[in-house]
């Protein structure tokens, strides 16, 4: 932090220069500068405090079986504004036993704000009850995250899979809230030399279908994360934040290969709204995502 400080206020000092034209200016305004040099340097950190970090609460998946309350509120107290929840079934309940009310309630009163959410996937059957358990927990966005094996098979299954998408999000689309899919590093596996992600996007319409971009699994799938956003623009509305080493095992945010400066840049031809970091690895759950979100938070972009 005070390195930072330090950096922020170097920076404060140049941009103040023009106000110390000759050696007396410099003796009659010294003052002034420096107290303008310490409001500049600390409104640059105040917006650095200032981002709304998101975490997906499955980083911390045996702490919140163990205490949910407990567990969303120290990931609240290390700094995260937002959560992408996950286990929302198709009954309409979060993890088996909370309704949207009871599972929105605890987390905004720890602080908090639940913006996305992932579920199994789901047909239009059952699109309204996924509906309706969203709008009751005040959730933007509903994302399945994987799919059954026998929808993993062919270029022909994966076309299926586009047109259920579509279709799902027209009802969403109808009620206002947004839906979307989130990727692993299956998708980049070939189907007769197609890279069955691709196929996803060319099939869905854009204002129908938005993604998550996993920037580890799309790192791990073989594919450049900006090549990615590059070819399709517009369409990743949520990001998943996670780091991968040089042997692409799971590592801290910033201290891997993954070039998070230039893609958090990018979220303007990305169409960003909303990132989350997510770390899977489960030797120091609550250690691992405050390293995460220091490293972001800390950073001058993002």
């Amino acid at each position: 932090m005070t390195k930072r400080r330090d950096f922020i206020k170097t920076s404060a000092y140049v941009a103040a220069g023009s106000l110390l034209i000759s050696p007396l200016a410099c003796t009659s305004k010294k003052e002034g500068v420096e107290a303008t040099v310490d409001a500049m340097a600390g409104e640059a950190e105040a917006a650095i405090k200032s981002k709304e970090i998101g975490v997906q609460v499955y980083s911390a998946r045996e702490q919140l079986a163990e205490d949910f309350e407990g567990t969303m509120k120290r990931l609240a107290e290390i700094g995260y504004k937002n959560i992408e929840a996950y286990g929302l079934g198709t009954d309409g309940m979060f993890l088996e036993k909370f309704t949207p009310g009871d599972y929105s309630k605890i987390v905004s009163d720890v602080g908090m704000k639940v913006v996305s959410t992932h579920c199994r996937y789901f047909t239009t059957d059952d699109a309204q009850k996924m509906i309706d358990a969203s709008s009751a927990a005040g959730i933007k966005y509903t994302i399945i995250p994987s799919l059954p094996d026998e929808l993993k098979e062919s270029v022909d299954t994966y076309k299926q899979v586009a047109d259920n998408l579509n279709k799902v999000g027209e009802i969403f689309k109808a009620a206002g809230l947004k839906f979307g899919y989130h990727n692993h590093a299956f998708e980049f596996e070939l189907k007769d030399d197609q890279v069955p992600l691709e196929i996803m996007l060319n099939e869905t319409q854009s204002d129908l279908v938005t993604f998550e971009a996993d920037l580890y699994w799309v790192t791990r799938g073989g594919t450049n994360p900006m090549d990615l956003i590059n070819k399709f623009p517009g369409r990743f509305s949520l990001f998943h934040v996670k780091d991968a080493a040089e042997d692409l095992e799971q590592t801290t945010v910033g201290t891997g290969i993954i070039d998070f400066e230039t893609i958090l840049n990018a979220r303007d031809i990305a169409g960003l709204d909303y990132y989350f970091i997510e770390d899977e690895r489960t030797d120091d759950p609550f250690a691992n995502l405050k390293a995460n979100f220091d490293y972001l938070n800390g950073s001058d972009f993002g």
